[in-house]
């Protein structure tokens, strides 16, 4: 009987381990899979001249949370330019194009819209064609 317990402890103690390790693979689920080429962390532009952030805006005249993406030049930290792609809990990310500083993001919502550089501002751009590199994770 004395076995038993033992053989039933240590099955118990590898079930547990193993259902540990398998949820620790589903948090850490491959980044591409959940974003695309997109992201909610701070990301540079191909020559790592601007970077942009995003940020959690609250509209108190509807109610409803916003995403501010803010765009800053790397040398010296300064806000340059921001824009409001889309509500919160519908946005999925940012992303720059590899050879210009026109950004892209994507929203559950309404899409995936490019966000044109023109003199130090982002705006959008309903007729960009997306490159194909850049993958949205609705594809």
């Amino acid at each position: 009987m004395r076995n038993r317990g033992k053989v039933i402890f240590l099955t118990m103690c590898s079930l547990l381990l193993l259902s540990g390790c398998a949820y620790r693979a589903s948090e850490t689920k491959n980044t591409f899979e959940r974003w695309g080429s997109f992201t909610a962390d701070k990301t540079y532009s191909y020559d790592e001249k601007y970077y942009a952030v995003q940020e959690v805006e609250y509209d108190d005249s509807i109610g409803v949370n916003y995403i501010k993406v803010c765009i800053y030049e790397t040398e010296t930290d300064e806000p340059v330019s921001f824009f409001y792609p889309a509500r919160a809990r519908d946005f999925w990310g940012i992303c720059w194009e590899n050879d210009t500083y026109n950004i892209w993001t994507q929203s559950g919502d309404i899409g995936v819209y490019c966000y044109k550089y023109e003199e130090m501002q982002w705006e959008r751009d309903e007729s960009a064609q997306r490159p194909e590199y850049i993958i949205s994770k609705y594809d």
